[in-house]
């Protein structure tokens, strides 16, 4: 397990949702603080804003796939190689994972819930399967990151 896995396992430990605890490990990739991390992947927790669709964990590997492809805001035929890694990023997720539907992760009913997040208390870092879910996408964008030349 690499510092960075430990790092977004920690924060996801001390209470961040799933975005926000891998966003912060990797914030140095995409030149922000980790506050500013904290803040970009807030909504994200809970398959964004906790209606259970893409996994946070997910969203925050996408957003850095972003941060890594220059020039991909700037020109289209650029895109076409961020799209290309965004997609093969989603079949690594998938591969893995089996989806990266946040429900079907945590064994869950399709659908939103109640907008106010469940107590970070240990039966609820129990019953989830969050932390290696975590893990798992710590290492795919470890691999991203080495195909991209910048250190993980």
């Amino acid at each position: 397990m690499t510092e960075r896995s430990r790092n977004a396992l920690q924060n996801f430990a001390d209470g961040c949702n799933c975005a926000q605890a891998v966003l912060a490990a990797y914030a140095d990739v995409m030149n922000l603080t980790r506050e500013q991390a904290l803040r970009l992947a807030a909504g994200f927790g809970g398959g964004m804003g906790r209606l259970r669709r893409d996994c946070g964990a997910y969203t925050a590997a996408v957003m850095l796939v972003c941060a890594m492809e220059e020039g991909a805001s700037e020109a289209p035929e650029n895109r076409v190689r961020l799209y290309t890694r965004v997609q093969r990023l989603y079949g690594d997720f998938v591969d893995r994972l089996g989806t990266v539907n946040c429900a079907k992760l945590l064994g869950k009913p399709e659908g939103a819930e109640p907008p106010v997040p469940d107590p970070r208390t240990k039966a609820y870092y129990a019953s989830r399967p969050c932390a290696n879910i975590i893990r798992v996408a710590c290492e795919i964008i470890d691999e991203h990151l080495a195909e991209g030349g910048k250190a993980p």
